[in-house]
């Protein structure tokens, strides 16, 4: 009795597994996650068009990211309240 096609071609696609162009399923709960992310949550909020807007261009103007002006804005807020600023 003679083996399927499939099962003679096995052998030889296992071995190009490593060039194929479709990601790999992970294993559930095994993200990549970036340094810069690790220990981290997003906080999404809503807000006027205008106001982002002025955060972008103050971003420019200053010369750093729209994250580091709105930790900025956290710690004020924080600080306000006797708490100690943590955001980063």
């Amino acid at each position: 009795m003679k083996q399927s096609r499939a099962d003679d071609r096995n052998p030889w696609l296992s071995r190009l597994t490593p060039f194929r162009r479709t990601p790999q399923p992970r294993p559930a709960g095994a993200y990549a996650v970036p340094p810069s992310r690790a220990n981290r949550k997003a906080l999404t909020t809503w807000q006027d068009e205008a106001a982002l807007k002025q955060l972008r261009h103050l971003a420019n103007d200053l010369g750093t990211s729209q994250q580091a002006l709105i930790a900025e804005g956290i710690n004020h807020v924080l600080a306000k309240h006797g708490k100690q600023p943590v955001a980063t």
